[in-house]
């Protein structure tokens, strides 16, 4: 055995699962509640009276953008099998894309936009990346009940 399979993380299917849903969820609710917290910042009600169509807004992305996006995740997941490695969660394109994705967070955080604008925005994705994590979710409770097996 190589110093690398050695040292790398390995996780079970179900594992994998709940820690792709968790992450769903966390970082929707992370934004949807920075969002929130910007948009009742705000010095017009207005703004807040926009965040019921942010939310439409990210749900139907989330549904109809994300859902099949999150769905294919856990299929690759599950065809990967049991004891691969927990980073194995998203796949290497996916890192990239939420990295990219992170950087354009950051960049708009610094930004000359109004926070307001950053509100709605970053409601709709957060509302979008929870409406998607219901994928995950749904797979993970699937294998909820099964043990892993054992191997020596």
């Amino acid at each position: 055995m190589g110093i690398l399979e050695r040292v790398n993380p390995k996780a079970s299917r179900r594992t994998r699962l709940l820690l792709a849903a968790l992450m769903w969820t966390a970082i929707g609710t992370g934004l949807l509640v920075a969002g929130l917290h910007w948009l009742l910042g705000a010095r017009s009600a207005a703004w807040l009276a926009a965040f019921p169509v942010a939310l439409v807004a990210g749900w139907a992305k989330g549904r109809f953008v994300l859902a099949p996006r999150a769905e294919a995740n856990a299929l690759r997941i599950i065809r990967a099998g049991e004891e691969r490695c927990v980073g194995g969660v998203f796949s290497w394109a996916s890192w990239g894309i939420a990295l990219f994705m992170m950087a354009g967070g950051i960049a708009l955080r610094r930004s000359p936009l109004p926070r307001p604008w950053l509100g709605l925005l970053y409601s709709a994705i957060g509302a979008a990346l929870l409406a998607a994590s219901l994928k995950s979710w749904d797979h993970w409770r699937e294998f909820r009940g099964q043990q892993p097996k054992l191997t020596e």
